[in-house]
C-alpha cells in the first residue's frame, strides 16, 4: 500500500521489493518494533532460500509473540523447585534427540523453515512435558543451542539464565544420541467401518494379538460398538487397527 501525491492509497499486488513499485520494507522498522531475532526468525521461517518471502506484519508480530512464548517457558522452568521430579524425563529425552536430529538435518541442507517448524514443535512439546527440573534444564538449554543461529540475542539470554556454561554460540554443537530416534512405542488409529473413531499408544513391538486385544478395549470403541459383534479385525504391525462389524 502506497499513498500518492494526491493523498489516494494505492493498493500494490504481491510481489518482489522494488522501489519503483513502492513494496520495499525496511527491515530497520520491524528491528526498532520488536527486535533482530523477530526479523531473521520471520524471514527464515516462511519460506526455503530459493523461493520469495512475503512480508507481512501480522506474521512478523506472531513471530514476536512466539519469542514471548519461549521467554516465558524459560522463566517458569527457571522458577521450578531443584529437587522436583517428574515421569517424562525419557519422553522428553527421545523429544529432545528427534529435534536436535531434524533441526541440524535442515540447518545443514539450508532448509531454514523445516528446522524452524521443528523448533515450534520442539517447544509446544517442551511446554507441556511432565518432566523433572534438570531434564526440563537441560531440555531448554538444548532449545536456545538450536535457536542460536536464528535468533542469537534470546538464544544467549536462555542460555545464561539456564546456567549454561560460556557463551551459547561457543558451545558444542548438540548431537542426538542414535538410540533416542528409534521409536519405542506407537500410535495406532483404530477404524471402525472404514472410519477413524480412536486411537491407542502401544509398545512398537507388540504382537498383533495383545494390539487386538488392547484395541477392543478402548472405551471409545466400546462406546461405539455398543455389544455389535466385530466380524473382522486386521492389525497392520506399526501402522492401524482395522475392525468391521
Amino acid at each position: 500500500i502506497s499513498l500518492l501525491a494526491d493523498l489516494q492509497v494505492e493498493v500494490i499486488p504481491s510481489a518482489k521489493m522494488s522501489k519503483s513499485k513502492k513494496n520495499v520494507v525496511d527491515p530497520m522498522n520491524i528491528i526498532a518494533a520488536f527486535g533482530a531475532d523477530t526479523a531473521r526468525w520471520f524471514v527464515m521461517s516462511d519460506s526455503p532460500p530459493e523461493r520469495d518471502v512475503e512480508w507481512t506484519a501480522s506474521g512478523a508480530e506472531a513471530t514476536n509473540k512466539h519469542l514471548t512464548r519461549v521467554w516465558t517457558l524459560c522463566a517458569r522452568i527457571g522458577d521450578m523447585p531443584a529437587d522436583h521430579m517428574g515421569e517424562g524425563d525419557d519422553a522428553l529425552a527421545r523429544a529432545t534427540a528427534r529435534a536436535v536430529h531434524e533441526v541440524t538435518a535442515g540447518i545443514e541442507g539450508f532448509a531454514f523453515n523445516k528446522a524452524i517448524a521443528k523448533l515450534y514443535e520442539f517447544t509446544n512439546t517442551l511446554s507441556k512435558a511432565n518432566a523433572s527440573t534438570a531434564a526440563m534444564k537441560a531440555a531448554i538449554r538444548t532449545l536456545a543451542q538450536l535457536m542460536q543461529p536464528m535468533t542469537p540475542h534470546i538464544a544467549e539470554s536462555i542460555w545464561t539464565f539456564q546456567g549454561g556454561v560460556g557463551l551459547c554460540a561457543q558451545a558444542p554443537w548438540p548431537k542426538a544420541d542414535p538410540a533416542l530416534l528409534i521409536d519405542t512405542t506407537v500410535i495406532l488409529p483404530i477404524q471402525i467401518n472404514g472410519k477413524r473413531r480412536a486411537e491407542i499408544s502401544v509398545p512398537a513391538d507388540m504382537s498383533p494379538a495383545e494390539v487386538e486385544k488392547i484395541a477392543l478395549a478402548n472405551e471409545d470403541v466400546v462406546k461405539f460398538l455398543a455389544g455389535q459383534p466385530v466380524k473382522k479385525l486386521i492389525v497392520v504391525p506399526g501402522r492401524i487397527v482395522n475392525v468391521v462389524v
